[in-house]
């Protein structure tokens, strides 16, 4: 992070040095959410005009380019605002991307793409294909896979009179699904 300071007409009573050096020791604050892009670059603008003094400090970063001016009786003060003004606005963009990120990873999990295209789908194109009541062992099920000619078969197994299906995967693997 590259950061200026920069002094304009100010008043008698300040030295320009002591305020470069505190606003230097100020933007070390600005660092901690700038400290990703090391192309960005801060510059402090203090000025005097009549009885007021003024401190801007404009960002230009990948995150985030903004400025943010401040007025007042005291230099320091206006540094101090504007600089909480800055961290402020970078704090909301970052939580910006945070929220964006976790939005993001949420839809992955849910199933991405396919989900909506599932949720979008008409209710009455769904085939409803009714199952046998009777109970099959697993040996029954898969003579009943075999001679259907299916990839698939939902099945209550005798042994645990719960639903189970009985599958052939891509590669010609055959699997049992168990609750």
């Amino acid at each position: 992070m590259k950061v200026t300071v920069t002094t304009r007409h100010l008043a008698d009573n300040l030295n320009p040095e002591k305020l470069k050096s505190y606003a230097l020791k100020k933007s070390r604050r600005i660092e901690k959410y700038l400290k990703s892009d090391e192309g960005s670059t801060v510059k402090f603008v203090l000025w005097t005009e009549k009885f007021r003094d003024n401190a801007e400090i404009t960002i230009n970063s990948k995150v985030l380019k903004t400025t943010s001016t401040f007025e007042t009786t005291d230099m320091v003060a206006a540094i101090d605002s504007a600089i909480d003004t800055i961290i402020a606005k970078l704090k909301k963009e970052t939580g910006k991307k945070i929220t964006a990120k976790r939005r993001g990873s949420a839809k992955s999990k849910d199933g991405g793409p396919e989900s909506s295209e599932l949720g979008s789908a008409d209710i009455s194109a769904v085939k409803v294909r009714k199952l046998p009541r009777k109970l099959m062992t697993v040996e029954e099920a898969l003579l009943q896979l075999s001679a259907s000619g299916q990839s698939a078969v939902a099945f209550r197994n005798s042994a645990t009179s719960e639903m189970n299906v009985l599958y052939v995967e891509t590669d010609g693997q055959i699997t049992l699904v168990e609750p």
